[in-house]
């Protein structure tokens, strides 16, 4: 079992991310990866244990139910590629559950990539690689599965990322994503979202003494797609829901999607 560090002593001061005004840089497409950027580096020595905590357990639960789902669909050896891949969590349970031609994650957090880098010198071969979702060092058609946790609603331009990962995926290969969605229902949202708010703030406090540096999540959400969204905008790009779940009455969406031969050019650029 690996050993969660909840005490983020060495990753960058959040001194540089409460001095950002949030709204500015997230309303901005230009400025949105600079501030994430520093976010991610920021929390992730302590990522992993403020994930499984925070979500009272049930991050790891989203996540095997992801991957058995994936599992079940995926062909013999395939290449799996673990887009905003953070510490290695989840590109490293499907790898676990294949015997994969290649599985690699692809982050553009420096410290993030550090930290997945010490989960692979303990579980095998998961290799790593700097890169912006939105343009990924891939070539078109290349991969066979696609998985993604709680990285889309972070890219300044979700449907870019979207194209890319239609670009890399073969005919037919599988995307898979988990998410936090913006809940449909108003009364929802409105316990939701200051909720989370609020207690992100209480957790950024207690492991960094900063509370912006998780009050982040709740902004992100408010500004991002439900998961109605998200299904018609997989669909326009030219993927198919084979697959979803939907937790917290939406405010967490599981799916997996296939990719249909025309995807990539189905949005236009």
């Amino acid at each position: 079992m690996n050993r969660l560090r909840t005490k983020a002593t060495d990753g960058r001061d959040p001194r540089e991310l409460a001095a950002m005004d949030i709204a500015t840089y997230l309303d901005d497409k230009e400025s949105k990866p600079t501030y994430v950027r520093t976010m991610f580096d920021v929390i992730a020595p302590g990522y992993d244990a403020f994930t499984r905590i925070f979500s009272f357990g049930m991050d790891q639960q989203w996540k095997s139910l992801l991957v058995g789902e994936t599992v079940k669909r995926m062909p013999i050896r395939p290449c799996i590629l673990d887009v905003a891949c953070g510490t290695g969590d989840l590109g490293m349970k499907l790898a676990r559950q294949t015997a994969p031609s290649l599985a690699l994650g692809l982050d553009f957090s420096p410290q993030m990539l550090t930290e997945a880098r010490r989960r692979t010198s303990r579980e095998g071969e998961f290799f790593l690689a700097g890169s912006d979702m939105l343009h990924l060092c891939i070539r078109d058609g290349s991969v066979d599965v696609v998985s993604m946790g709680y990285g889309l609603r972070n890219a300044a331009d979700p449907v870019v990322a979207l194209r890319e990962v239609a670009r890399v995926l073969k005919p037919g290969g599988i995307f898979a994503n988990l998410d936090f969605y913006q809940p449909v229902g108003s009364v929802w949202r409105r316990i939701f979202l200051p909720y989370m708010w609020y207690a992100g703030r209480l957790a950024g406090w207690l492991w960094h003494r900063e509370p912006i540096t998780y009050g982040y999540i709740a902004e992100s959400i408010r500004r991002y797609l439900t998961i109605a969204d998200f299904e018609s905008l997989l669909e326009e790009i030219g993927f198919t829901v084979e697959w979803s779940a939907h937790p917290l009455g939406g405010a967490i969406g599981i799916h997996i999607a296939r990719r249909l031969p025309s995807s990539y050019f189905s949005v236009q650029k």
